[in-house]
């Protein structure tokens, strides 16, 4: 079996805005509370808008669950370099580094 070919950050984020859930592998970090470093796996995600709402049309909380607060700032994702990620298995939003993306869609991520 062969390794498919890497893809660039940039095809990367155009695969992951295109709509269709990919899978998605990063690394997590928290340079205030010095926490991270461990890999996560998202089997099924797309670029979320970062509205709770969003997410629940794609997979509702299962009852009696109750909403998060919503937010109150802007995210600057484009400042920041982070997106918004929704595993569509779960409905729940991850914020991802983008220069911490590993692999989309089984493919390896390079800069």
């Amino acid at each position: 079996m062969e390794t498919p070919a890497p893809i660039r950050l940039k095809d990367a984020l155009a695969l992951l805005e295109g709509g269709a859930p990919v899978s998605v592998r990063f690394v997590t970090c928290d340079r205030r509370r010095h926490t991270g470093g461990e890999f996560r796996e998202l089997k099924a995600a797309r670029l979320g808008s970062g509205k709770r709402q969003a997410a629940e049309k794609l997979a509702p909380l299962p009852t009696g669950e109750k909403t998060p607060a919503r937010l109150t700032k802007s995210p600057a994702h484009f400042a920041n370099a982070t997106r918004n990620l929704v595993d569509t298995t779960t409905g729940n939003l991850v914020k991802v580094h983008i220069y911490l993306l590993v692999a989309v869609a089984g493919r390896k991520v390079i800069i």
